[in-house]
């Protein structure tokens, strides 16, 4: 059995698998703290799938921001991969398209 919140550090690059169905204050929290506790400063790159996530609410932007923060501003990347419609259409709507790579 997998931690719904999966967090791997890799050659510069954070992966996130988040198999959870809600990125809300409660997820937020725990993804904070998990990448508070093991941050590599060496992470130039976040990868994140986000296949299961079919709500965000403010608290998982900011999560979102808050990992783009965390990486150097130059050459900085992170990519949201099989981001849902309902979720891409507020992440267009706060124009954070232009922040972060959607796949």
């Amino acid at each position: 059995m997998s931690d719904p919140i999966h967090i791997k550090f890799s050659e510069g690059t954070v992966l996130i698998s988040l198999n959870i169905p809600r990125l809300d204050g409660a997820s937020a929290s725990k993804i904070k703290e998990l990448l508070k506790a093991d941050f590599d400063p060496t992470v130039k790159k976040a990868e994140i799938e986000m296949g299961s996530v079919q709500f965000i609410d403010s608290s998982g932007i900011g999560v979102l921001l808050g990992i783009y923060r965390k990486l150097p501003s130059e050459d900085s990347r992170v990519t949201l991969h099989n981001v849902q419609p309902g979720i891409l259409s507020v992440l267009e709507l706060l124009r954070l398209q232009r922040i972060f790579t959607i796949a």
